[in-house]
């Protein structure tokens, strides 16, 4: 079955840490990738597994602009099992016209599919009333999460609040099998099928700004429309990896679990400011892994 128009979820913080910069030891840093660059966590079952409270995938963002008209930016996927993205194009559903389209306004695109081969797509806006659009320039959380016990399958937060979505006749909910890795801003996703379902012409692409503080965690941490998110995350029992991008080891796991991040191409780790434009400090190239 299919979502259309979930208003995605979000709170909209702006952030005031300032970071001071040294190349090998450096505070407070964020990340932001470069086309063609990827970064993502091995294979491993911990990234889709629904235990009994539940699963949690999250992440701060900054928009330096809006996404250009027909291109979706990726927040984070696992290939097959879930996806979520914002842009400016246009769905592709089966006899749906696709009336919310607006080449001025960026909304949220999403999937997720089961073991059992049940699941869907969602196009949505981001708000409502005067807070449709996506902000820019502004930090934003967004996350997607999956409940193990009814009433709903799940919630995504991404922007002004909490939207959830679901049928109870999901329950047990168990996420599509199979081999699978996070990506973080990384687009991994395909067009129609499991990713984003969207006109063949879409540019599929990277998230176009920065990213901090990404968080997986073994329970539904969220509750309600208006859920508060924390600015930054503190490691406890229920997570299952924290990277925050900052020191010398920038995609090492935070939480102690060992889920380092595989890097690939040309991957920025900036300071963390107010102003978290135009401040590029150093540039990780073909790092494969976080061991160093």
């Amino acid at each position: 079955m299919r979502w259309d128009r979930f208003a995605v979820v979000l709170a909209i913080l702006v952030a005031g840490v300032g970071g001071s910069f040294d190349a090998m030891a450096q505070v407070g840093g964020v990340l932001r990738m470069s086309e063609g660059a990827t970064l993502s966590t091995e294979v491993d079952d911990v990234f889709h597994d629904i235990g009994e409270q539940g699963l949690t995938i999250e992440g701060w963002f900054y928009l330096d602009r809006l996404p250009e008209v027909g291109e979706v930016q990726t927040f984070f996927s696992n290939p097959g099992k879930y996806a979520l993205g914002i842009g400016i194009a246009r769905a592709d559903h089966d006899g749906f016209v696709d009336e919310w389209y607006d080449p001025t306004e960026a909304r949220a695109f999403g999937s997720v599919w089961t073991d059992v081969g049940k699941g869907g797509t969602s196009t949505s806006i981001l708000g409502d009333r005067d807070y449709r659009n996506a902000p820019v320039r502004q930090w934003f959380h967004v996350a997607y999460q999956f409940h193990a016990e009814p009433p709903s399958a799940g919630w995504r937060y991404a922007h002004k609040q909490g939207f959830p979505f679901g049928n109870e006749g999901w329950f047990p909910l168990a996420l599509a099998a199979g081999p699978g890795a996070l990506h973080i801003a990384t687009p991994e996703v395909e067009i129609g099928g499991h990713g984003f379902r969207v006109k063949p012409d879409t540019d599929i692409t990277i998230f176009r700004g920065l990213v901090d503080e990404v968080r997986v965690s073994s329970v539904a941490r969220y509750d309600g429309w208006g859920a508060l998110r924390p600015r930054h995350f503190i490691p406890d029992e229920h997570t299952v990896a924290l990277w925050t991008f900052d020191g010398g080891r920038p995609f090492a796991d935070k939480s102690g679990n060992g889920h380092n991040l595989l890097a690939d191409g040309k991957i920025a780790i900036e300071p963390l400011a107010v102003d978290a434009r135009g401040k590029l400090a150093t540039t990780w190239a073909g790092l494969r892994g976080s061991t160093r």
